[in-house]
C-alpha cells in the first residue's frame, strides 16, 4: 500500500483545478489503497477560520487565490498556528514558487498537474507524514488505562500527588509526579514553567512577565525557572 490515511486542505478557487485534484486523489485510492481525506477551501480567509494546530498533514496551496489574501500571506499566516504541517503550492508559474521557501513550503506543483508528477509527489509526501507519525502514551487513571496523543496534550499539572493532563479531549487525572511527566515528554517540547506546570510549547500563545498563556488559560512561571522556559521556547520557536 502507498499511503495510509492523510488529512488534507486544498486551498484552490478554480472549480476545474478543484475536480481534477479530486479526480487525482480517487484514482489514487483506487490503485494505491490510499484513504484521504480532503477539505477544500475557495478562500484564504475561509481556511484560516477553520484551521488550528494539527488538524491536516498536507496543505496543497494555491499561489493566485483571486481572494483579499493570496496563497503567500495564507501561509505566512498559517506558519504562526502551525510550523509543522507539510505545505506545497499549486502555481501556474515557477518563479512565483521561490516565495514559498520564506514560509518553509515542502515543494510546489507548476499547473498544469499531470497526474504522474502529483502520484510520484504524493509517494515523497507519504514517507515524511509516517515519519510524524502521532506519538502516544498511555496514561492509567483508576477506570482504565487512556491511549492519547501527545498532540493533544496543553499541559500537565500536579496537585495533591495527583498528575492532571489537561487535553484537547478532556481532563485525565493519573498518579505520578511532575519529574516522571517531563522524563516521558520532554523531548516532544514540553517545558517546565513552575514546580506545578509542565506546558506543551505548541499551544503557547503569548509570555507577558511571570505568565504564561496556553491555549487561553493563564500560568504562573516561577522566577528560578523562567530563564530556562524562555530558552526552551525561543529554540522550539527557531526550529
Amino acid at each position: 500500500m502507498l499511503l495510509s490515511s492523510m488529512k488534507v486542505a486544498i486551498i484552490e478557487d478554480e472549480k476545474r483545478e478543484q475536480e481534477v485534484l479530486r479526480a487525482y486523489f480517487s484514482r489514487l485510492e483506487d490503485v494505491d489503497e490510499v484513504i484521504t481525506s480532503l477539505r477544500f477551501f475557495n478562500t484564504g480567509d475561509d481556511f484560516l477560520d477553520e484551521f488550528e494546530f494539527g488538524k491536516f498533514d498536507l496543505i496543497l496551496m494555491d499561489i493566485d487565490l483571486n481572494s483579499r489574501i493570496n496563497g503567500i500571506e495564507t501561509s505566512q499566516r498559517l506558519r504562526k498556528i502551525d510550523d509543522q504541517v507539510i505545505l506545497i503550492f499549486m502555481t501556474n508559474l515557477a518563479q512565483y514558487a521561490i516565495e514559498g521557501y520564506k514560509v518553509k513550503a515542502f515543494d510546489y506543483i507548476v499547473k498544469p498537474i499531470s497526474y504522474f508528477d502529483f502520484s510520484q509527489r504524493m509517494k515523497i509526501i507519504y514517507q515524511h507524514v509516517q515519519e510524524r507519525v502521532v506519538q502516544k502514551i498511555i496514561i492509567p487513571n483508576s477506570d482504565a488505562k487512556m491511549v492519547v496523543n501527545i498532540k493533544d496534550i496543553y499541559y500537565v499539572e500536579v496537585n495533591n500527588h495527583s498528575l492532571i493532563y489537561h487535553t484537547a479531549n478532556g481532563n485525565i487525572v493519573s498518579s505520578g509526579t511532575l519529574k516522571q511527566a517531563l522524563n516521558e515528554l520532554g523531548k516532544y517540547h514540553f517545558a517546565q514553567c513552575n514546580n506545578c506546570y509542565l506546558v506543551n510549547l505548541a499551544y503557547v500563545m503569548e509570555v507577558n512577565g511571570y505568565e504564561v498563556m496556553v491555549k487561553g488559560e493563564n500560568l504562573l512561571i516561577s522566577h528560578p525557572r523562567k530563564k530556562a522556559f524562555l530558552q526552551e521556547l525561543s529554540r522550539y520557536l527557531g526550529q
